[in-house]
């Protein structure tokens, strides 16, 4: 393959510029437009008068038909070249055989055609323009099925609306599902107002569902199907640190409905089986009747006042220990039942200050002929041993609470007065404090 034939001098066109050429070879397109293509014919004596147009003949293949097109002759150096001239280069042009059907180049001669299996711009596609609407319009490969069609509507101000993907790890399908309706939106990630599926029903079939974002308050809110009556609310508040709370299912053998009743205020509170809010804070006063001894000394029942009654020590230098008897309600389950929390100690100290004072508690549990079990419980308390005008009421704290799952088993607090010779004391009474389980 190569240059067949070159004819540089036209009769009638001596001096006339730019002059003509004819060049008529089997190459390709690509091959004449290597630069120096010409510079063996040169060689060999053809001299190109400048500035030159040559019509060249090409073939892109041996058996294809020669396409002509018009090019300059270029002279740069050592080397001489066919440069494609300003008009389109050797291609043709099939006519258009369907109305509005966009023009694509087939191949890189220059040849147009139409309906390629995919058109190509190398920048944007702009369908309309500001003032005349326009649309992107696809179509399924069944006929009369619908289409698709990106349309623009007119934004209250000169501003921009851009779909855009984000940061992909594989290839994706997205599909738009049936509205079952004329016209419906999108739910989105960020919208100033309410957003709102107005039919049917929504499924997370994998993954949670968050209402709300940390820092921002979000509600999950339920409708019943009577208009007007209320809803149900589920909603987060501070829990004092970055703590969940989960609310779900135990194993359950059957389909329920767990309702809530109405708790006939304003607010209330779930009762739980376990935590420190589990039950209901309760207090028990625990009086004189309930002392198994005072132990040493001369103690009698006394009227201080009306309603007022204690057990007063008769003056005198010595030690007794007063045994209170604390009979709990046992559940036989962990976290569950009854638990001391903390108890208030009532007692009067009066004349002189007594020598020492303090208390103990134990758990004691019974057993078919196995010995008595005494297990002390540590308790946080300073009892007071000088005198005041009124009673004092000292607090003593459990240290570590616990529900008490002892079968036959009961609480005994030992609380042993050290009286001086003139110590006039009187023993009030003891009001638990202590929590109890309802489940």
């Amino acid at each position: 393959m190569g240059i067949i034939n070159v004819q540089t001098v036209q009769a009638g066109l001596v001096d006339v510029l730019p002059s003509l050429a004819y060049i008529e070879t089997n190459d390709p397109l690509a091959t004449v437009l290597v630069a120096g293509y010409l510079n063996h014919v040169v060689q060999n004596g053809t001299s190109f008068q400048l500035p030159c147009i040559a019509a060249v003949s090409t073939k892109e293949t041996p058996t294809s038909a020669a396409r002509i097109g018009w090019f300059a002759i270029s002279h740069s150096g050592a080397n001489w070249s066919l440069v494609s001239a300003s008009s389109p280069a050797a291609g043709v042009v099939t006519l258009p055989t369907i109305l509005n059907h966009i023009a694509i180049y087939s191949d890189t001669s220059g040849t147009l055609a139409e309906d390629a299996a995919t058109a190509i711009n190398g920048g944007n596609i702009q369908a309309g323009l500001s003032g005349t609407a326009g649309y992107l319009a696809s179509f399924p490969a069944t006929a009369a099925s619908g289409s698709l069609r990106l349309t623009a509507v007119a934004n209250t101000g000169n501003t921009l609306v851009t779909i855009s993907n984000a940061l992909h790890g594989q290839a994706s399908v997205y599909s738009i599902p049936d509205s079952g309706a004329a016209t419906a939106n999108f739910i989105m990630s960020a919208s100033a107002g309410t957003q709102a599926i107005t039919s049917g029903g929504l499924q997370v079939s994998a993954g949670n569902l968050t209402a709300g974002a940390s820092g921002a308050a979000g509600t999950l809110i339920s409708f019943p199907a009577t208009a007007a009556n209320g809803s149900l609310i589920v909603s987060a508040l501070n829990a004092g640190g970055a703590f969940n709370t989960t609310v779900r299912n135990s194993v359950m053998g059957q389909s329920s409905v767990i309702s809530i009743p109405d708790p006939g205020a304003a607010t209330a509170n779930f009762l739980l089986d376990t935590g420190a809010s589990n039950i209901l804070a309760q207090q028990q006063f625990v009086g004189l009747s309930n002392v198994l001894t005072f132990g040493t000394g001369t103690w009698t029942v006394t009227r201080v006042a009306q309603g007022n009654y204690v057990s007063r020590h008769t003056a005198g230098d010595e030690t007794s220990i007063i045994a209170v008897d604390i009979t709990p309600i046992i559940r036989v389950a962990a976290s569950k039942g009854w638990r001391l929390d903390s108890f208030d100690y009532i007692y009067s100290i009066a004349t002189l200050a007594m020598d020492a004072h303090t208390l103990t508690l134990d758990r004691i549990a019974y057993a078919n002929n196995v010995a008595v079990s005494v297990t002390s419980i540590p308790v946080t308390a300073t009892l007071a041993t000088a005198t005041q005008a009124n009673p004092y009421l000292t607090n003593c704290t459990v240290t570590t609470p616990a529900f008490d799952v002892t079968a036959d088993s009961k609480y005994v607090i030992e609380i042993t007065a050290n009286n001086a010779l003139t110590t006039d004391f009187d023993y009030y009474g003891i009001m638990l404090r202590f929590s109890q389980t309802v489940a």
